[in-house]
């Protein structure tokens, strides 16, 4: 009887702890989708702000937009509680998310905070990556656990092969669901045909981001505040740096790179973070090397490999235009874009676009 009892306990124990485990996984899910839908929905306002579209652009991608609404389960509220930290990463997100939307400029303060925010959540996420995918669905729990406070412990996921697909995937239908990323895909060659080549091409190198350039019209780099002038301005202050602080600065920029690399992408491997670290170290180093003239024509291309150390290469997809402007909740994007070109064209209006 002692046995048998010692033994019902151990069961109780046990099932106790899985039914548990299962409730925080089911609660992080939830908490995932949502940061990830706003993090997506955040760079669908960038890149709808940064294309120039004209009135005309807009009006169909909206039409388009609202076809994928129409199969998809409506965006998250974000009234639900989540977690102290996550909280505070949501509230500096949805005040940025709400000047965006109203096309104004980002203040310094907010675009600190949201970003500050991004490396608090991609911390978060790190910690809670699992070595391999324990299932081969796209539920977040397939490749995330609830996390730990102990993240140095884990080895982040590499995503190549099979597990990049599912990744993708996963990823596809965190903000589409099943049905919306059928119509996506049914879509992007409509979408592909409103655009002009130059904002194809833009689309083309399109990545998530939470701020724009300081100027939303810059033709190159449409919502990739990595590029543009922040780091013009980097590049400036290594060069003006004296040369008895500059193993200091250089020190701090490389840590910073290196912290960098995983707030971009949460399950960057050491050795990935160390090239990023390094390729950034080559570019500060030549630009501390060049002429005044020099300098001023190339800083952009310098600009472009800061990027491209922290952000490889994406490989072609034909659908990611349609990504990234039918994501749901676009609609209502394009409705705030056309009220301000039409705002603009009206008489007496300095309107720059029509």
């Amino acid at each position: 009887m002692k046995h048998m009892l010692v033994s019902c306990c151990v069961s109780l124990v046990l099932t106790w702890n899985c039914l548990a485990g299962t409730a925080a996984d089911k609660y992080w899910e939830r908490e995932l989708r949502q940061m990830g839908y706003l993090f997506l929905h955040i760079s669908n306002i960038n890149v709808i702000n940064g294309l120039n579209l004209t009135r005309n652009q807009a009006v169909k991608l909206r039409s388009l937009a609202r076809r994928v609404e129409a199969v998809v389960p409506s965006p998250p509220e974000f009234r639900e509680r989540i977690g102290p930290e996550m909280q505070q990463v949501r509230d500096a997100w949805l005040a940025l998310r709400d000047v965006l939307l109203d096309g104004q400029a980002v203040s310094e303060s907010l675009e600190r905070r949201a970003n500050e925010g991004r490396v608090r959540e991609s911390r978060i996420i790190r910690s809670g990556l699992r070595r391999a995918p324990v299932d081969r669905n796209a539920s977040c729990n397939a490749c995330h656990r609830a996390p730990s406070r102990d993240a140095a412990s884990v080895a982040p996921m590499q995503l190549e092969g099979a597990t990049k697909r599912l990744a993708d995937i996963a990823h596809m239908e965190l903000a589409y669901g099943p049905r919306g990323a059928a119509v996506l895909v049914r879509l992007s060659p409509e979408v592909n045909r409103i655009l002009s080549d130059g904002q194809r091409a833009i689309l083309d190198g399109f990545s998530c981001c939470l701020t724009p350039p300081r100027e939303l019209g810059d033709p190159v780099r449409a919502g990739q505040a990595e590029v543009s002038a922040r780091s013009v301005d980097l590049l400036r202050k290594v060069r003006a740096c004296p040369e008895a602080r500059w193993p200091w600065m250089r020190a701090a920029i490389l840590g910073r790179i290196h912290d960098l690399a995983s707030a971009i992408n949460p399950g960057a491997s050491e050795s990935r973070r160390s090239v990023a670290a390094r390729n950034v170290g080559e570019v500060v180093d030549r630009a501390r090397s060049l002429s005044d003239v020099r300098f001023e024509l190339e800083k952009g291309e310098l600009a472009k490999e800061v990027r491209a150390a922290l952000i490889p290469p994406r490989g072609k997809w034909p659908h990611r235009a349609a990504y990234f402007l039918l994501i749901p909740g676009a609609s209502r994007v394009y409705t705030k874009l056309i009220g301000r070109l039409e705002r603009e064209a009206r008489p007496g209006a300095a309107s720059g676009r029509r």
